[in-house]
């Protein structure tokens, strides 16, 4: 079977003489190239050697050879390399063969296989810049700031180009040569203002440099003709802290003419104060970029683990040498006294952080190197003390390390950004409130090291860092800094650094946000959202699937009303008291009150003395935003029906409200039935017109409601059609 990685390489040997030298392709290489499509390898090997032999000077035969041994991995890769740079020996100056050299060192992987590629790319694009996919192959191998200076140079030559210019500009920008890259860019945007992947390249120079009234001028821009964006510019910038759901809608196909909008909204819901002019998450994200590709580089990006989520599965359980790492250095904190007997240092229990992941072996902090060349009488002693000198415990930590091998951890992360694990944890939450580099155990010598480091975020837990290879003793080869849990809270933040991400910007302010839904007084497509909290002023904004937010509005009173079509949404809301800011977000589906009978949610306010009409502002007005009543207050009700029939001018219908005192809201709130509930129905006639909705509303006395939580039912039965209009529910509690 063909690798997948190489099967695209097998252009079935239509390929070019030296330039201006074209021919037709000989018979034994049509028949070698009919025998490898159809899977006969050796046969294709056979046929091509054959020709190589009588043809020695036809570099087609060395490619044709080089594609038949490729076929035969793993065995056949030195084979084919070989014949490739024969053929890259007779085609000096022809880009293919070092393509195909850059393919197999893909291939290869490892130290060896990232050299072969680089250089086998690097030629392709002195000799041919645009050719193929070379640069976004080389976009991944590289990660160090001689390789993009060199590349800058290699690139001057086709400086004129457009599409080079923006590539020299992106290694600029990494390079923090910002007016360098502006430069560049703004002569390309000359030519096409409308260009897409220039202007997100020009938006990430300036808000990396600081502007950010620029920086956010050019990525609308940017994102306004996002449908061109056919080089995926937009994309790459943010897929570091896409979640997994994000990353299966993109994977499914943004359409064009959908990408713009799809990445407002992906920006939206993020906005991290509703309050400001301006997103700052986006501010936000990119500076963290310019710190993370910094700081936390991927300098391995070929070993198997970043390329191969079996590799990655094989690699998530820790090593023998990594546990007993992690209990010498990180569980036990001191080293005890020598042991009398045997005359060498046991570390041990003085202070234990979990004692339930501590084996009772007296040596259980010993590396099995040190139990191994342990003197025999020691031996003896300690199992005369009750210890087994099995190697190091590590109690399962009860959970499936496979799970997290996420969406997310599948697409690649580290390869797509350029990141090690560090850096991705480091663009998504951002820096750590304190870290660590090795263990605590500060007596022993050997928990020094600066391959282990540890980051505690005051929200989101401790995540750890290790390069396994550095503890496994060769049972782990992966040399990068790489999310390395080992308890149940550093897994949990490992999944968290893979699945979300969140603003720096503090939100410590607790409050509750509630909904009611109601159908617009001017157009009935659309729904009214009435969004209320708790406490503090609100800033609300709905965000859909495409096309950012859909409605926001802010109020120092605490409710804000938006208006949007029917469907599935995200609702912001931030609440802020002085400096304090408060964050919520819940996903929300908008009913539709067009069509049919229906019935809006329930208002609940302090009953008011005096002849103001009772309809909808009058109750937003006098709204109780806790939801929570005096003991002496009438509580007033208010609902608006839609769809009832009228008949001569009128309305009739029956009302049933259900009140039900709970100790479990949640519970019951979900239950049909309400057994000791207690019941008021009233039949109710009053004028009426098609298409305007009827207030229906009733004070509820102290008497009533005495002290407790409540659940109240408010459901409509049309009496002249003869139809249930719908029922609503609400929660309030009397003190």
């Amino acid at each position: 079977m063909i690798p997948p990685l190489l099967a695209q390489l097998f252009i079935a040997v239509t390929l070019l003489l030296p330039r201006g030298k074209q021919d037709t392709v000989p018979a034994e290489l049509q028949g070698a190239a009919a025998a490898l499509e159809s899977g006969r390898v050796e046969d294709a090997i056979r046929l091509a050697e054959r020709y190589t032999l009588r043809h020695g000077r036809d570099p087609r035969g060395f490619l044709t050879l080089g594609d038949a041994y490729a076929a035969r991995m793993p065995t056949g890769r030195f084979r084919a390399l070989d014949s490739y740079r024969q053929a890259k020996q007779l085609l000096p100056h022809d880009p293919e063969p070092p393509f195909r050299i850059a393919h197999m060192g893909l291939w290869l992987g490892g130290d060896d296989g990232e050299r072969i590629a680089r250089e086998g790319l690097e030629r392709v694009i002195e000799l041919d810049p645009l050719y193929r996919d070379a640069w976004d192959q080389w976009l991944t191998l590289y990660r160090n700031a001689g390789g993009r200076r060199k590349m800058i140079e290699r690139l001057q030559a086709n400086a004129k180009d457009p599409t080079i210019q923006a590539r020299i500009a992106e290694l600029l920008i990494e390079e923090e040569r910002y007016a360098d890259a502006d430069q560049l860019l703004d002569v390309a945007l000359a030519r096409d203002s409308t260009h897409p992947g220039w202007n997100a390249l020009r938006a990430e120079s300036a808000l990396e440099a600081g502007d950010t009234v620029t920086g956010i001028a050019f990525y609308r821009r940017a994102l306004r003709y996002a449908g061109r964006d056919s080089a995926d510019v937009l994309w790459r910038q943010v897929i570091g802290i896409a979640t997994p759901s994000e990353i299966r809608a993109w994977w499914a196909g943004v359409p064009p003419d959908l990408k713009g909008g799809w990445l407002e909204s992906f920006w939206a819901r993020r906005n991290p104060n509703l309050f400001a002019g301006t997103n700052h998450r986006i501010v936000e994200h990119f500076s963290r970029l310019r710190y993370a590709r910094k700081h936390y580089p991927l300098l391995h990006p070929l070993v198997s683990y970043h390329r191969n989520s079996l590799a990655r599965t094989l690699n998530l359980e820790p090593s023998q040498g990594e546990r007993e790492f992690h209990l010498r250095c990180e569980v036990f904190k001191t080293l005890p006294p020598y042991y009398s007997g045997g005359g060498i240092p046991l570390p041990g229990v003085s202070s234990v952080r979990d004692r339930a992941r501590v084996a009772a072996d007296p040596a259980a902090l010993l590396t099995t190197e040190e139990k191994e060349s342990m003197p025999k009488h020691t031996r003896r002693a300690l199992e005369a003390m009750g210890g087994v000198l099995s190697p190091t415990l590590f109690v399962p930590l009860g959970m499936d390390l496979r799970e997290a091998d996420t969406v997310a951890a599948r697409v690649g992360y580290n390869l797509a950004t350029g990141l090690d694990d560090r850096g991705i944890m480091y663009l998504r939450f951002g820096p750590p409130d304190a870290s660590r580099l090795g263990g605590d155990n500060t007596v022993d010598p050997q928990c020094h090291t600066d391959e282990l480091e540890r980051w505690r975020y005051a929200e989101w837990g401790e995540v750890r860092f290790v390069k396994p290879s550095a503890f496994s003793k060769g049972l782990r080869t992966t040399p990068e800094m790489v999310f390395r849990p080992m308890n149940q809270d550093q897994f949990a933040s490992m999944k968290l650094g893979l699945t979300r991400d969140a603003s720096s910007e503090p939100a410590p302010l607790e409050f509750g946000v509630w909904t009611a839904q109601f159908r617009n007084q001017q157009l009935a497509a659309t729904t009214d959202l009435v969004v209320v909290a708790t406490s503090g002023k609100l800033a609300a904004a709905l965000v859909g699937d495409v096309g950012g937010e859909r409605a926001s509005g802010r109020s120092d009173a605490g409710r804000v009303t938006l208006a949007a079509g029917p469907g599935r949404y995200v609702l912001l809301a931030h609440a802020g008291e002085g400096d304090t800011l408060g964050r919520q977000e819940l996903g929300i589906t908008l009913r539709s009150f067009q069509a049919g009978p229906a019935i809006s949610d329930p208002l609940l306010a302090k009953a008011w003395h005096g002849d103001t009409l009772v309809d909808r502002s009058a109750m937003l007005g006098h709204l109780q935003r806790g939801l929570t009543f005096g003991a002496g207050d009438t509580v007033r009700v208010y609902v608006e029906v839609y769809g009832l029939r009228v008949s001569a001018e009128r309305v009739s219908y029956h009302v049933t409200y259900r009140m039900l005192r709970s100790n479990d809201l949640q519970r019951d709130i979900a239950r049909e039935d309400w057994p000791g509930a207690v019941g008021l129905e009233f039949d109710r006639v009053s004028s009426g017109s098609e298409g305007q909705p009827v207030t229906e509303v009733l004070d509820l006395s102290p008497r009533q409601i005495p002290r407790g939580s409540y659940l109240l039912r408010v459901q409509v039965r049309d009496n002249t059609a003869g139809a249930q209009m719908g029922r609503a529910t609400v929660a309030f509690r009397v003190r």
